[in-house]
């Protein structure tokens, strides 16, 4: 360390009052089945969601994955996880690509 070490002033009253921002809003989170292609092209989608938590997510891997698999040649051997995703303030969550071609996931998504 160079220098001379700052000094603190001996009367406490005449520091520099500490300010602290006020309370941040908490973001809108939402969890999607995600999908990534392959580790080369390193491309993942937000395939389905949100859901309101984890494991509401993680219920709806199998059916995109069978979804997938269904239309998709090589598509079973695509990397099926789930992401959680913080909308931007004032922003809204994404939909899943997937939302409106698979009808039978639509009683688990979030509002």
């Amino acid at each position: 360390m160079t220098g001379m070490p700052a000094r603190l002033p001996a009367n406490p009253s005449d520091r520099t009052p500490v300010t602290r921002p006020g309370p941040v809003p908490a973001a809108q989170a939402g969890f999607y089945v995600s999908v990534r292609t392959s580790a080369r092209m390193a491309e993942s989608a937000l395939a389905l969601g949100p859901f309101p938590d984890r494991d509401a997510a993680h219920a709806h891997v199998p059916l995109v994955r069978a979804f997938v698999a269904a239309r998709h040649r090589g598509g079973e051997w695509w990397r099926f996880s789930v992401a959680r995703v913080t909308a931007r303030p004032g922003g809204a969550l994404p939909a899943g690509t997937l939302n409106d071609l698979i009808p039978q996931a639509r009683d688990g998504l979030a509002a």
